[in-house]
């Protein structure tokens, strides 16, 4: 049975391209991505998790 999909984000474009795609941004996904990050790859970074939102982080709606 096929899953319902949801669209969390109507800005994305087919466009964007990344050098990495990491999927789960548990502690190794997201050292991997802060480590990519810091030799200057565009990295996407996946989570089904809650969605995140602080004041202080404009960037994580």
């Amino acid at each position: 049975m096929p899953q319902q999909s949801t669209q969390i984000n109507n800005k994305a474009t087919t466009q964007n391209t990344y050098d990495v795609i990491i999927v789960g941004s548990g502690i190794s996904g997201g050292w991997a991505a802060k480590e990519l990050c810091e030799k200057g790859l565009k990295v996407l970074m996946l989570e089904r998790g809650e969605n995140v939102e602080h004041p202080n982080y404009p960037t994580a709606t």
